[in-house]
Order: C-alpha cells, then structure tokens, then sequence
C-alpha cells in the first residue's frame, strides 16, 4: 500500500482530483456561470461509483448468507430429503416392472408347459470367473424345492441344469459345458442327435449337436429343441442351427448350435422342479 500512494499512478489520481476540485471552486465564485462538463464528471467519477457498487453488494451478498446461513441449510436438507425420496419411488418402479416382467414369462411358460412345476424367480447372484462355460450360482436352493439335476430355464429356453446345492443357493452348470448330454430334436424336420459339447466350440458360446444321421432334412437356421427325457423335458429351445459338418467318419453329420439364451448375461431364470417324466429311465 506504501508503494501505491508513492507511485505515478497515484500522483495522476491526485491532480485529476486537484483539477476538479479547482473547477468546482471556480464555478462557486462565478455564481455557477461556468458549468463543469458532465461527460467529463462522469468519466472521472465512473470508476468510484463501480467499485461502490460491487462493495456494496458483496457486503450485501455475505450479511445475508451469515444472517440466513441456517435457513439456507434447511432448506438444502429439505431438497436433498426430496430428492432421496424420488430416487427411492424410481428404484421401486423398476422393481415392480422387473417383477412383472418375470410374472408374465411365468404365465408365458406355464400356457406352453401345463405339466411344469417351477420355483420362484431366481437371481444369479455370483459368476464362477475360471468357468468358460459361463456357470453361476443362484439365490434359491433345497428350501425352496430345487434339487439336484434339475434344468434351469428362462422364458426363452433352457440355459443349464443343477449340479450343486445347498439350502439356499445352487450352482448352475451350462448348456455350454461338455459335462452335460442333452437329447435334442430339431423343429420343423424332426431331425434327431444328441447335444455333447466340444471344448473347442463350448469356448466360442456354441453348442455342438452330434450323431445326426447324414442324410437327414437339417438346415441351417432350424430351432432345435429338447426331446425329453427323464432329465430335460420336451420342447425347451436349446438354439438354432448355425453351421453343418461332416464326421470324420462320413457316416454322421454336427450342427453347430448357438443357444437361444446368453448364458454369460442372463440374471434371472427358473428351475423346473417337476414335469411329466421326470425321474422316469
């Protein structure tokens, strides 16, 4: 501050003021026949009456946030309550849309299948990380009446079966893993194998359908089903055929399956606990 009122800029200031002081004295002592220029009052004055102003409303600005600094506080804990409560109503929309969503795959499933005993929704809870078969647990167990070996659904098709189990969770084995046989038909030319997975396929997320006679009907593009048994029962989508190759001992053909259902993304399904067969050799 010592080195402003000694610098140039400060002695400038000074005989500008100087100046129109002598002028308003001089006005005084004419009887105010000299009128100081308003453009040059303004001019001079402008800046004073700038830094008046942003003062005045900082000062302003701050005794009203220390005056009303609790009603401001209020106010911020009353939209944050408000908000928490619209984020919750949301939460519980999609809830009950999720839930509707797997009541109406339920009535879907139960008009195709009249003879299905099922759980309630299950939800994949954890992800085996070292299974490249895309295997999962599941939140339901023998509380809940699954059992070992039984198939493991959604409404689009089957996704696996039960190979483990506690009260309340169960592991799930793939469609994708060889360690599972399923007998297999496909839809529109009735064209009969046996889904036995190979690991060079399985690691790709297909499934390979195997002892297909060589001169069956099979096409690429036909849905291939379940052909039931004392395991799976009837008519569950297992996919559809991508590609077709000859054995190597000529004699039999594979298809190549890509499963109807993503078994690394699925999050809900259903484990059929009873159907018309089950059990039976």
């Amino acid at each position: 501050m010592k080195d402003f009122f000694q610098s140039f800029k400060f002695k400038i200031i000074i005989c500008i003021f100087s100046l129109v002081f002598g002028f308003m004295i001089y006005a005084a002592i004419q009887g105010g026949n000299i009128i100081f220029p308003k453009s040059i009052l303004e001019t001079v004055t402008q800046p004073f009456a700038n830094a008046a102003s942003s003062i005045s409303g900082w000062m302003e600005n701050t005794l009203d946030a220390l005056v009303n600094a609790q009603k401001y506080k209020s106010e911020n804990k009353e939209l944050r309550e408000k908000l928490n409560e619209i984020y919750q109503q949301i939460r519980d929309k999609e809830k009950i849309d999720e839930e509707n969503a797997l009541l109406r795959e339920m009535l879907d499933i139960e008009k195709r299948h009249p003879d299905y005993e099922w759980s309630a929704p299950c939800s994949v809870i954890a992800r085996n990380a070292n299974d490249i078969y895309g295997g999962f647990t599941i939140n339901k167990g023998k509380n809940d009446g699954i059992a070992l070996r039984d198939p493991v659904f959604t409404s689009i098709g089957l996704v696996g079966i039960v190979t483990e189990i506690s009260d309340s969770y169960s592991v799930v084995t793939t469609i994708l893993s060889p360690e599972i046989t399923i007998g297999a038909i496909t839809n529109e030319n009735d064209v009969i194998g046996i889904i036995e997975n190979d690991v060079n396929y399985s690691a790709k997320g297909y499934c390979l359908m195997s002892y297909i006679n060589k001169n069956s009907s099979i096409v690429t593009g036909e849905p291939v089903l379940t052909s039931g048994g004392s395991v799976f029962p009837a008519d569950m989508l297992i996919g559809t055929v991508k590609e077709l190759y000859s054995d190597s001992n000529g004699l039999t053909l594979h298809a190549v399956i890509e499963p109807s259902e993503d078994v690394f993304s699925v999050t809900d399904v259903f484990v059929v606990t009873s159907f018309e067969g089950q059990g039976n050799s």
